[in-house]
């Protein structure tokens, strides 16, 4: 938890009084004066209203909006809206979690954000537009470019089916920790009429190709269920161009409710862990009351048997229930079903872990089955 308060503070930068052009300030200082700590005013904020604010709203899509009330002794309520249709529908969504959040404060709640414009403050910065290969780039996220980025992230979103598109869904928080740390962020988002894996997985193989054209030094490759299971396939695939792959509650047979090849996916993850080679650092988030998933804890002890054998960092993350903490230690309320990686509460007690595992030293690199929080990494 240390670890991602120092995230969480680093990102915020002074805030000037002159717009960056004129001040002589980077894009990146520009960057960070938007998400300063001086646009959540005064006392200083929580912890949940600022990782809200610096690490969440960033991996939504635009149109997006952050509302939020503050009161004089610093009592917050925010609420924010990313993938609208338009700007003011974003607005309008911000703004009723916001009141709906609001509880007895006594406060009002505004729009504070409009993508990366500050609403009555210095001029923002613009919203990234464009693609490399088969990969758009995240759009509220900072792009420093190949020479200067640390590497690029390759977030991949879910398969809702046909009729259902996710291309607006969000990436989740711990992306922006590797964003902060120096990572760009792509997404690889498909029309879900086109997203089998026989269709996407050589889209998604061949663009890392061009991603190492382009001069990222490093590729991750990230994704939630369908997203999370190409990512393994992929690295297997061209190993020499992945560094580390995360996949949250990685899936491809169905729910466990539906008749269907569910069971099936115990031994199909066995052998997609298996073909994995020695090179890739990976990363496993497994979660209780998932639909997709029929033995979060039999699938976390294939990754830790994969981990004694591998030299690459191997780790499998499966949060505990409540009450299950080590030394009796009660834990927060459990993290359960197959988009708990998209809350919050996941980032702030498990990031740590992945940013350690993707860029610490191997020998410091977490390993194994991983419960409780990771504080430090």
């Amino acid at each position: 938890m240390r670890l991602i308060l120092a995230v969480l503070w680093l990102s915020f930068g002074p805030v000037p009084g002159l717009s960056w052009q004129a001040s002589g300030q980077t894009a990146e200082e520009a960057y960070r004066r938007v998400f300063s700590i001086s646009a959540l005013g005064t006392p200083g904020p929580s912890l949940g209203l600022a990782a809200a604010y610096a690490l969440v709203y960033r991996g939504l899509v635009p149109h997006a909006a952050f509302a939020l009330a503050r009161d004089a002794t610093g009592r917050s309520a925010w609420g924010y809206a990313g993938g609208a249709a338009t700007p003011e529908a974003a607005e309008a969504s911000a703004l009723q979690r916001c009141r709906g959040s609001l509880g007895g404060l006594q406060a009002e709640c505004r729009i504070i954000l409009r993508d990366l414009d500050p609403v009555g403050g210095d001029p923002g910065t613009a919203v990234v537009q464009g693609s490399l290969g088969p990969f758009r780039w995240s759009p509220l996220h900072l792009r420093r470019g190949a020479q200067a980025a640390r590497g690029a992230v390759i977030w991949a979103h879910g398969y809702g089916g046909a009729d259902r598109d996710l291309r607006r869904l969000p990436s989740p928080g711990f992306v922006t920790i590797l964003n902060d740390a120096g990572w760009d962020v792509l997404r690889f988002d498909r029309a879900p009429g086109d997203d089998a894996l026989f269709t996407t997985l050589p889209r998604l193989t061949e663009g890392l190709a061009a991603v190492r054209a382009a001069g990222y030094r490093q590729i991750v490759l990230g994704g939630q269920s369908r997203g999370g299971w190409q990512a393994i396939m992929a690295a297997s695939a061209r190993p020499e161009l992945v560094d580390a792959v995360i996949a949250m509650a990685p899936a491809a047979h169905g729910e466990a409710n539906r008749a269907n090849n569910l069971l099936a996916g115990l031994d199909d993850f066995r052998r997609l862990l298996a073909g994995l080679p020695p090179g890739p650092r990976l990363a496993v988030a497994l979660f209780d009351g998932d639909d997709f998933d029929p033995d979060p804890e039999r699938r976390a002890r294939m990754v830790e048997e994969l981990s004694r054998d591998r030299a690459a960092p191997t780790l499998a993350l499966w949060p505990q229930a409540p009450g299950q903490g080590a030394g009796g230690q009660p834990q927060p309320q459990s993290l359960r079903g197959h988009g708990a990686a998209y809350d919050l509460r996941f980032t702030l007690l498990y990031g740590a872990c992945l940013l350690t595992l993707v860029q610490g030293p191997e020998a410091a690199a977490p390993r194994g089955v991983r419960r409780a929080a990771c504080g430090g990494g």
